[in-house]
């Protein structure tokens, strides 16, 4: 397959108002005004800009090669692992823009702290939901042409170290969607992401375990049930 370049801008109806809650470490049984919740939500709702950029490449999972023009060795063991059974990676970026993070930043600035935190944390379900409408749109494609995609697997998780990020930009071909990255290997704007997917040849249907269901660390506050 050649290489793909697209991008991609998905439609939220809505802002999970659990994830945000549980980004923003709030217990559930925390007593908490739902008002100021919403009201985090939908300022969220009115100024986000959610966009993804999504890039192909042919993948030689025996020396954890992606024939990129340049090609990418991938560096530790959990990710080599991860795409074990890959013949090809799908390189993503997503966000849902600046406005979102200053809409946060004057709420601080005039003392609403509760509302900022609430805000950055309805800004961060966003761009995961953003991502997750990606991958919804990705896994419907490739089943047609007969793979089966692993979960999204970012820099900073496992031993691919965040160090990674600026390949993984130019890889993602994030600039097309105006995400950038600092000398500090921070994403501009901040509420984006970049990860990797693996497209695996559809033998077995068995997907692996991902996110906190695969997590050890039982008393986390983000952690999700089930």
């Amino acid at each position: 397959m050649q290489k793909q370049n697209n991008i991609y801008r998905p439609i939220l109806n809505y802002i999970n108002r659990q994830e945000t809650k549980r980004y923003a470490g709030l217990r559930k049984d925390q007593d908490f005004p739902e008002k100021l919740v919403d009201e985090a939500c939908n300022i969220v709702m009115m100024l986000k800009e959610p966009q993804t950029v999504w890039t192909v490449y042919p993948y030689d999972n025996c020396n954890a090669c992606v024939q990129a023009q340049n090609e990418y060795f991938i560096p530790g063991n959990s990710l080599r692992k991860h795409l074990a059974c890959a013949t090809q990676v799908i390189f993503l970026s997503a966000t849902v823009g600046e406005m979102v993070e200053q809409a946060a930043s004057d709420a601080f600035a005039r003392g609403e702290y509760a509302l900022g935190m609430l805000i950055d944390a309805a800004a961060t379900a966003a761009v995961e939901q953003t991502a997750d409408e990606l991958e919804k749109l990705l896994a419907n494609k490739f089943a047609k042409l007969g793979f089966r995609m692993t979960f999204r697997f970012s820099p900073g998780y496992g031993d691919w170290d965040l160090s990674e990020q600026d390949k993984v930009v130019k890889l993602a071909n994030a600039g097309a969607i105006g995400v950038t990255l600092t000398d500090s290997l921070m994403l501009m704007p901040r509420k984006s992401i970049t990860a990797v997917i693996g497209l695996c040849p559809d033998i077995e249907k068995e997907t692996p375990s991902k996110g906190c269901n695969k997590c050890t660390k039982l008393d986390c506050l983000m952690r999700r049930d089930g």
